[in-house]
């Protein structure tokens, strides 16, 4: 019998407690935005995009603008009303300026408003930006080669308006030899860089610079990142564990973020790692495979049971059967907080 009694006082509290619920809800602002994305198709670089999505608040209370958060420079954002009485409606105008941006656009504003059931809206802006002059795919060159066997690259440049250009020069290091063809006069031009044969190993930061007879902005810098790897490397060349949260370790979703990988490769064929040694004691590190290859993979484990709060600090040393390159060092860094 008690327990009936108790049944019945849960139903009659929820059923009492209902149009209060109902009444809080209904009394709420409600934020409805026709249309959240805006695409604006294509403009020319320097264009100032402008849109005025329309809100209206289909709540009983007043729906209040209370801050924006912006994914790209160059947008911004007004509001009118800055408060939208029930039934009303207004605007939330985004500006985009285009001064500094090439390619693909897409950008995001973040509205929050006091809609207790929505309280962030995204409204978007998408569209093509065309520069003046676009360097295709990125403008930038991204090389890496051996000493003995160059590599190369190449960039397509088309000239965007309508006076013709002409590219009369290229300025470039001693680490590069390069090239350029014209497809269309005053229009398109593929830029061809190589590494230079024989360069010495390691890794540039350099540039690339196209002299042309564009007025007031007669150089095209470009810049050049390339590494020239010896016949044995590691890659990446340090193993990086960022910091690691020792309460975390044993958590099954951070188990990942654990083990970390490198490659060993050879561009002479296939060889051997005779052994591999780290000097600091909480990582074991497996390869794979085990016997003869041109490539390796080296993983290496943070074990949990051996970590203490500290620096890691170390050294993993491989030692190959390959006579010009006997042995490979590679940093290991990071800290257990």
């Amino acid at each position: 019998m008690r327990q009936r009694w108790s049944t019945l006082i849960t139903v009659l509290v929820a059923v009492g407690s209902a149009p209060a619920l109902t009444y809080a809800e209904t009394s709420a602002p409600r934020g409805v935005v026709a249309e959240d994305t805006y695409n604006f198709g294509s403009v020319r670089q320097g264009s100032l995009v402008s849109h005025a999505f329309t809100i209206k608040n289909t709540g009983a209370a007043p729906l209040r603008i209370t801050g924006a958060a912006l994914s790209i420079r160059g947008m911004n954002v007004r509001v009118a009303p800055a408060e939208v009485l029930p039934e009303r409606g207004g605007t939330v105008s985004v500006e985009l300026s285009t001064g500094s941006m090439a390619g693909e656009v897409d950008g995001e504003a973040q509205i929050h408003w006091n809609d207790p059931t929505r309280p962030v809206v995204i409204l978007k802006l998408k569209g093509y930006v065309t520069p003046p002059i676009a360097i295709e795919p990125v403008p930038a060159i991204f090389m890496s080669a051996f000493s003995d066997e160059p590599a190369e690259r190449s960039l397509t440049i088309r000239n965007n308006e309508a006076r013709p250009l002409a590219i009369s020069k290229v300025e470039h290091s001693q680490h590069l030899t390069v090239s350029v063809a014209t497809l269309e006069p005053g229009k398109l031009f593929v830029v061809t860089a190589r590494s230079a044969k024989g360069a010495p190993v390691g890794r540039f930061e350099e540039s690339l610079t196209l002299l042309t007879d564009k007025p007031g902005a007669s150089r095209i810098d470009l810049p050049v990142h390339l590494w020239v790897k010896p016949d044995l490397y590691a890659n990446p060349e340090t193993i990086e564990f960022g910091n690691v949260r020792i309460q975390d370790v044993e958590r099954p979703d951070v188990a990942a973020s654990l083990t970390q990988t490198f490659f060993v490769k050879h561009s002479g064929g296939a060889f051997e790692i005779t052994s591999i040694d780290c000097d600091f004691a909480a990582v074991a590190v497996t390869q794979s495979p085990t016997g003869p290859s041109d490539s390796f993979q080296i993983n290496v484990r943070l074990r949990p049971e051996a970590l203490s709060l500290g620096n890691i600090n170390g050294k993993i040393r491989v030692t190959t059967t390959v006579p010009r390159y006997p042995e490979l060092v590679i940093p290991l860094t990071g800290a257990i907080i």
